[in-house]
């Protein structure tokens, strides 16, 4: 449970690192941005599993 609870949380940041690693690969500026938002997503599903966390606390 809780390594699809991380993995679900944590899937934006692997899909904006996986796909600025594959800009950068193709030597594309854009890949900055990808980049961006994977820091971004992952400030997103750290506050995720902090919710979560939170949530089955209060069960």
């Amino acid at each position: 449970m809780l390594a699809w609870v991380l993995l679900v949380a944590n899937l934006p940041t692997i899909v904006c690192t996986i796909c600025s690693a594959f800009l950068a690969y193709k030597e594309k500026p854009q890949w900055a941005w990808f980049a961006g938002l994977a820091v971004l997503a992952s400030i997103g599903g750290l506050l995720t599993l902090r919710v979560v966390h939170a949530q089955q606390l209060a069960w």
